[in-house]
Formats: structure tokens, C-alpha cells, sequence
């Protein structure tokens, strides 16, 4: 099943440095075609189509594949070593009465060798303010940020809105600034 967009989104990745050095584990010596084994130490650059969207981003579309791609060549087809960074938000509807979407923000990890594929993931879910009656909207522009707006129902203090935004922080809005767990810089206006 291909995640749509705007019910998907892609993950906007940054401050990945070039180049990175890996250390391979026992699944290497494992594999008789990789030039590597356990315990080797190997530099691998990013690829030419590392972080380059493979498509646009089209409502009722599948969104474009974007990944954080390092190969051992530099190339992204011929390798001996390839790790992939990937990742998207998807918004669902937790359970049949749920009265709001959830979206659950996926980042993981793909190694691909001579005969090995292996990928880790880890998964983020969030309940959204997003009714459950309502269609997910599309961002007005391409999302760069996240707005969070106080929950329009006194009674519902404790919850929060999110919208995609892009541009200036509108009159009287705070920014604080901080690290996510799986991500990197952001600011958030509220």
C-alpha cells in the first residue's frame, strides 16, 4: 500500500555530514561476498541522489522517496556498502471510534552488502488535532516547520493542534529551540 500524500509526508533530513565511518558487525563475516568482515573500520560517502526527493510532492500521489544514502564507492548502484537513512510521517485513525488522527513518524535505517539487507526502525506515534471526521489537509506550501496552536475548546487545555507551515512566525508567537530524540534542530512557535 502506497502512503499518499497529504495523509503522508516525507521526513526533511539535515545536518548530515558528507561522509561518516561505520564499524561492521558479525553479520559480515557471516556473508563470504563482502570485501568486509567484522571489526572493519570503512568510510562511505553520500551518493548523488542522497537527499534528492524522487518525484514531487502531489495530493492523492504517492509521496517521493527522500534518503540519506552512503555507499563505500560514493556510487549509489555499484557498492560493496550501502546505509540508507529514510523516514515519514502517516496519519491513521487508531481505532474505528477514535475521535482524532493519530500520526505516527517512522525513521529508519537500511544496510544493504552482498547478499544482506537488513533494516531497523523505530516509530514515533502522536495523537494530532486533526478531527477524525475531517480529511487530512495538504499543507498550504511545502511543510518546513510545525506551528502548534492552543486547542480551540477551553475544556481541552491539555491538547495541541499541529499545522504545517512555512515563512514568518506571526505577530506575538514564541520560539523555543531545541533537539528532537530522532531528529535534529528545530523550532517550534506556540
Amino acid at each position: 500500500m502506497a502512503d499518499l500524500y497529504p495523509q503522508s509526508l516525507p521526513c526533511r533530513f539535515e545536518g548530515f555530514p558528507p561522509r561518516i565511518r561505520v564499524v561492521c558487525g558479525r553479520a559480515f563475516s557471516e556473508r563470504p561476498g563482502t570485501p568486509y568482515s567484522f571489526g572493519s573500520r570503512v568510510t562511505l560517502a553520500q551518493t548523488p541522489k542522497s537527499g534528492q526527493a524522487s518525484g514531487v510532492l502531489a495530493v492523492g500521489q504517492p509521496i517521493p522517496a527522500t534518503e540519506i544514502i552512503y555507499a563505500d564507492t560514493g556510487d549509489d548502484d555499484r557498492y560493496n556498502l550501502k546505509i540508507s537513512h529514510y523516514g515519514l510521517g502517516r496519519f491513521y485513525l487508531a481505532a474505528a471510534d477514535a475521535a482524532w488522527f493519530s500520526l505516527a513518524v517512522v525513521k529508519g535505517v537500511r544496510l544493504e552488502a552482498a547478499g544482506l539487507s537488513r533494516a531497523f526502525e523505530t516509530v514515533d506515534v502522536w495523537e494530532t488535532r486533526i478531527p477524525a471526521h475531517a480529511s487530512v489537509p495538504a499543507p498550504s506550501v511545502t511543510p518546513e516547520a510545525v506551528w502548534l496552536e492552543d486547542a480551540p475548546d477551553e475544556q481541552e487545555t491539555d491538547r495541541v493542534r499541529a499545522t504545517w507551515f512555512i515563512g514568518d512566525l506571526p505577530a506575538g508567537g514564541r520560539i523555543v529551540r531545541g533537539r528532537l530524540q530522532l531528529a535534529g534542530d528545530v523550532a517550534v512557535g506556540f
